[in-house]
């Protein structure tokens, strides 16, 4: 099950990073860098209400449904409500963030951009499919909406690449993604448990989510602040010049929802059953983590400036050295995100979100400090140093991190241990006759 659900994701990610790669570089190459700063200010505002309006109910659902999958109709129920309710409140958050941000032109980029926000109840039924080991309909889903995406950049390209257009052919992703799955559902018989509701669940549903959603609000802002900072200080060229650059860089960060995805049922599972097959789980998926990094470091040191050339033009030279640069936060940012989804696991997502909130102050600190003088470059520096500081730092300092931060350590030698093939067998479903009570963490504030 976990092979076919990791082979259809990886899969899906791949075509989705090669066409979205393709395209959107001929699409960022047609638009150059200003309007390509405009646009991808507006994506970014879009990114985070987006987030906000999951609210970080996906991953708790996961495990929610995993762990209790006779009360699967009530939670999927409850929690679809949630969503389509948070989603329909963002996308007026959504429009006024960019119309504040970028004027009239960027308003119309944003509503454009929200409007998937009204179907956000689709992401329960990703949640559903993954709690059953069924992630191979997610990449499935994910190919289709891709494939009809990617198409739609080549049409906006030959006709002209009209802003608008181009805002569309991005919120086609989800838009497409959202009717199919809604769809298939309904084929299901799922409609029906939209009608439950269990308001205890409810509560207990965004209790949970909370420190997730906050832990991970620190990581988005993380990612995203420095555009919105360039835009603001540095202007449009600049802003998507690097905008054009981190396009490139975080294409591996598209690893890490794989392994969240397909692993985090099994987690769960051993978290609760057997400790020691939990944290060797937890060894080998930083390891694996650790080698994509290294990989991903080396190719963009190697190859750069010919793809920045090659991709986009003379228009966008100043891109490889931001590339450079900005690669080198793959290591801790997929480390974080491992991390994050393990405190989910263990019930310790507010330790998280304290390490996560101050790196973002920390963040904005050191962009306004680097972005007048150097740039987008600037940018760049800052987005190394707060990664290592938030995402290894942090999980060395926090007692209640620690245990992560030993597994983080050691995964910097993944390239001596990790080639032996008994390393996976951890992830055998292995049921133990007694299980371990699980362990949550007291919620404190922060």
């Amino acid at each position: 099950m976990i092979l076919r659900n990791i082979s259809w994701l990886a899969l899906g990610q791949v075509v989705r990073l090669v066409l979205g790669l393709l395209t959107g570089a001929w699409l960022t190459r047609t638009i150059g860098p200003a309007q390509n700063g405009l646009l991808g200010t507006a994506m970014v505002i879009g990114a985070l209400t987006g987030f906000f309006a999951d609210f970080g109910i996906r991953q708790v659902l996961i495990k929610e449904l995993a762990t209790h999958p006779d009360r699967a109709p009530i939670l999927f129920g409850t929690a679809a409500r949630i969503s389509t309710l948070l989603g329909i409140v963002m996308f007026g958050v959504a429009c006024l963030l960019s119309w504040l941000w970028g004027g009239d032109r960027m308003l119309v980029l944003g509503f454009v951009l929200g409007l998937p926000l009204f179907l956000n109840g689709w992401l329960t039924v990703l949640s559903r499919w993954d709690a059953n080991h069924e992630a191979h309909r997610t990449a499935k889903l994910g190919l289709i909406a891709n494939f009809i995406s990617s198409a739609a950049k080549v049409v906006c390209v030959l006709t002209g690449a009209n802003l608008v257009f181009a805002a569309l052919t991005f919120a086609l992703d989800n838009l497409i993604g959202a009717l199919v799955a809604l769809s298939w559902a309904a084929k299901r018989g799922w409609t029906k448990d939209l009608w439950h509701w269990d308001a205890t669940f409810a509560r207990s549903l965004l209790r949970d989510a909370l420190p997730l959603f906050l832990s991970h609000c620190g990581t988005l802002l993380l990612l995203r602040i420095d555009q919105l900072m360039v835009f603001r200080i540095a202007g449009e060229g600049e802003a998507g010049i690097y905008a054009a650059a981190t396009r490139l860089s975080e294409v591996v960060y598209a690893i890490s929802p794989i392994l969240t995805i397909t692993f985090l049922p099994r987690l769960s599972e051993s978290f609760k059953m057997n400790s020691l097959r939990y944290r060797r789980q937890c060894q080998l998926l930083f390891g694996t983590l650790t080698l994509i990094a290294y990989a991903s470091v080396l190719s963009w040191w190697a190859l750069g400036p010919w793809l920045v050339s090659w991709l986009y033009g003379s228009a966008f030279a100043a891109a490889s050295n931001i590339i450079l640069v900005h690669c080198i936060a793959a290591l801790p940012y997929l480390h974080g995100e491992l991390r994050n989804s393990l405190l989910v696991v263990e019930g310790k997502s507010y330790s998280g979100a304290k390490a996560a909130l101050v790196g973002v102050v920390m963040n904005a600190g050191l962009n306004a400090w680097w972005i007048p003088t150097h740039g987008a470059l600037g940018a760049a520096w800052a987005t190394v140093v707060t990664y290592s500081l938030v995402w290894f730092g942090g999980s060395l300092i926090m007692p209640t991190l620690r245990h992560i931060g030993w597994h983080q350590l050691r995964s910097l030698l993944s390239p001596l241990w990790i080639w032996q093939p008994t390393q996976w067998q951890s992830f055998k479903y292995e049921p133990t006759a007694t299980p371990r009570p699980l362990v949550v963490e007291p919620l404190h504030p922060l």
